[in-house]
C-alpha cells in the first residue's frame, strides 16, 4: 500500500530532528558541514516540496502559508501534518511563526525554532539552541496562536 502524502511529508518533517536553524534556510546544505539548515517556513516549504507538493520555497514564509492553505474552524479535527501558525505580539492576524502538528508520540509540534533573523551561522544557532525540534504543546508560544490550516495535500 502507498505512503499518503501527508505521511511523507511528516516523515520528511521528522527526518530533520535536530537540524540547525538559519534564518532564511530552506533546506539547503551548509557548506562546511553538509547539514541542511531550516527556518520554521523553510522546513515546511521543504518538506512539501520533497513529497510532490507545490515548491513554494522562493516566495516561503509565515504569511504565504496561512493565505495559501485551507484554515480549520474552532471544533475541526487537527490531524498530524497540518500546521500551526503564531502570530506577532498585538497582532493577531499577522503569523510570524509555523509549526507542524506530529502528534503526542513525538511532541505535539515540531518545527524549526529557537533563532531569529540573527541567527545566520551554525555557530549562532547552537549558542541559542536553534534547530528542528518537538514541542509538547499547541499553545508552547503563551496564547500567540491565530490559527491552524492546512496543507494542499493529494492523499
Amino acid at each position: 500500500m502507498a505512503r499518503s502524502q501527508r505521511s511523507a511529508f511528516l516523515s520528511a518533517v521528522l527526518s530533520q530532528m535536530h537540524a540547525p536553524y538559519r534564518w532564511g534556510g530552506k533546506g539547503e546544505r551548509d557548506p562546511s558541514t553538509g547539514q541542511r539548515v531550516f527556518d520554521c517556513s523553510g522546513l515546511v516549504t521543504w518538506a512539501l516540496r520533497e513529497v510532490g507538493g507545490p515548491d513554494w520555497r522562493a516566495t516561503h514564509h509565515t504569511g504565504r502559508l496561512w493565505t495559501e492553505c485551507a484554515r480549520l474552524e474552532l471544533g475541526d479535527l487537527v490531524l498530524p501534518g497540518d500546521l500551526v501558525l503564531y502570530h506577532r505580539p498585538g497582532e493577531p492576524t499577522k503569523p510570524e511563526h509555523v509549526m507542524v502538528v506530529v502528534g503526542y508520540a513525538v511532541g505535539v509540534v515540531v518545527g524549526a525554532s529557537g533563532g531569529d533573523r540573527k541567527t545566520l551561522t551554525l555557530a549562532n544557532a547552537a549558542r541559542d539552541d536553534a534547530k528542528v525540534k518537538a514541542f509538547s504543546s499547541l499553545d508552547y508560544r503563551a496564547r500567540r496562536m491565530p490559527g491552524i490550516c492546512r496543507l494542499p495535500f493529494t492523499s
